[in-house]
């Protein structure tokens, strides 16, 4: 059997890879798709900011896509306290089949192709990426891009697996709604159309409790830094937050599905020598380790990272011809600084040149801040602030000012920088006093 050629292999058809592939295919590149499940019920709250709707407005233009917009956000302190935030924008809840769906029909539409099949090996070869399938083909191309999550097989094998203090361990359950059981939302009191999404931040956690409306299902999880608490006891926060929820009973086993996975969070060391590009190559979405270290939202970061990367590649221009090879495997682990200086000095291709701009890019798009973000992960869970618990001082102070509410409601719909943020509720918080 002969080989098959593409310009820009793409592993992963989530978010980040399919957005990655319709910016391309629209482009006139020629892009492949590899992902064995295409779109599927990812482990995910599926929470889409709203800066995400903002910048990328194709997400709400069509009803075949449903999701729920959220407005409310009700917030529990670790000592009980409460507040509730209305935010001016709304963000979206998809169920993560759902909103796959959605960029992957739109990567097909604009010509990519989806080959519905794992990525088994991929070797340099000769300036090209040979890459075997799980469906016994074999590809080459000139570009190769990770995009297949957190657990990335091209992150393993071109710079290795994201070390343990690099993780967050996610639990949850989806509730599918029944209106007309006899244990339904509706029979207990509550709106079946809500659409307010609750946060509960335990005591002595770092970490929080989550309850997403979607449509037809109510989407609960727990997150923490991975080794924290013990998988029996993050099971046993998520169980009783849901049973409280439902007013002291968990859902018929019917209705219950549960999720487990580990989310990129990376260390404040980590990101002084993260690297997401190299010879040919690149990374985006939870592969590179784009996500919110304090949050863990990732859904943004996916479809910036890849609106980032496709923007770098259209100064390289399409080649069809073999490239030179510059040597015969990935390039080695170094620190950012350093890969970039020297693919940006030593080599004149037109792949280097747009993984140093994808470089350069990305970090001052958004990995200032995910570092700053980073280094305030311990204080922002466990620090103080006037002299109480960070998390239990904030909402505290947001239920007498609309100034704090506003910061807080700006933090969790993607607004807010975390290098602003103590400054703006000190800002806030003084004018109370």
């Amino acid at each position: 059997m002969n080989d098959l050629n593409t310009e820009i292999a793409i592993v992963g058809a989530g978010p980040a890879g399919a957005h990655l592939a319709s910016r391309l295919a629209a482009e006139g590149r020629d892009v492949v798709l590899f992902d064995p499940k295409g779109a599927w019920e990812k482990p995910c709250g599926g929470g889409v900011p709203t800066r995400a709707i903002r910048e990328f407005a194709y997400l709400l233009e069509s009803s075949n896509y449903p999701c729920k917009l959220v407005r409310h956000i009700t917030l529990f302190s670790p000592l009980d306290r409460r507040v509730s935030l209305t935010v001016d924008e709304p963000f979206a809840i998809y169920s993560r089949q759902v909103l796959n769906g959605l960029v992957l029909d739109r990567a097909i539409a604009a010509g990519a192709r989806f080959e519905k099949t794992g990525v088994t090996d991929f070797t340099r070869d000769g300036g090209l990426w040979k890459i075997q399938t799980d469906n016994g083909k074999t590809w080459r191309a000139r570009f190769i891009v990770g995009a297949d999550g957190a657990a990335s097989f091209l992150r393993r094998r071109l710079v290795g697996i994201f070390s343990k203090r690099d993780l967050a361990l996610a639990f949850g359950y989806n509730v599918n709604d029944e209106p007309d059981g006899p244990h339904s939302v509706a029979r207990r009191g509550a709106d079946p159309t809500n659409d307010e999404v609750i946060v509960r931040f335990p005591r002595d956690f770092t970490g929080y409790l989550w309850a997403f409306p979607r449509p037809g299902v109510m989407n609960f999880g727990v997150a923490s830094k991975l080794g924290e608490r013990t998988s029996d006891e993050l099971r046993g926060l998520l169980s009783k937050f849901v049973c409280d929820y439902y007013g002291g009973r968990m859902p018929e086993p019917e209705r219950v599905s549960f999720f487990g996975a580990k989310i990129p969070t990376l260390d404040f060391e980590t990101w002084k020598g993260l690297q997401a590009t190299g010879d040919g190559w690149a990374l985006i979405g939870d592969a590179a380790g784009f996500c919110d270290p304090i949050t863990g939202e990732g859904i943004y970061y996916a479809f910036k990272s890849a609106d980032l990367l496709a923007d770098a590649l259209a100064s390289a221009p399409a080649r069809r011809s073999s490239a030179k090879s510059n040597g015969s495997g990935p390039q080695s682990k170094a620190s950012y600084a350093d890969s970039k200086r020297e693919s940006i000095l030593s080599t004149t291709g037109p792949y280097a040149r747009a993984t140093a701009l994808y470089d350069e890019r990305w970090l001052e798009s958004f990995g200032r801040d995910l570092e700053n973000a980073s280094r305030r992960l311990p204080r922002f869970y466990r620090g103080f602030f006037f002299g109480r618990i960070f998390t239990d001082a904030m909402i505290g102070l947001a239920r007498h000012h609309r100034g704090v509410q506003a910061v807080l409601a700006r933090a969790i719909t993607g607004d807010q920088s975390y290098v602003t943020l103590k400054r703006d509720l000190l800002r806030s918080a003084l004018r109370v006093l």
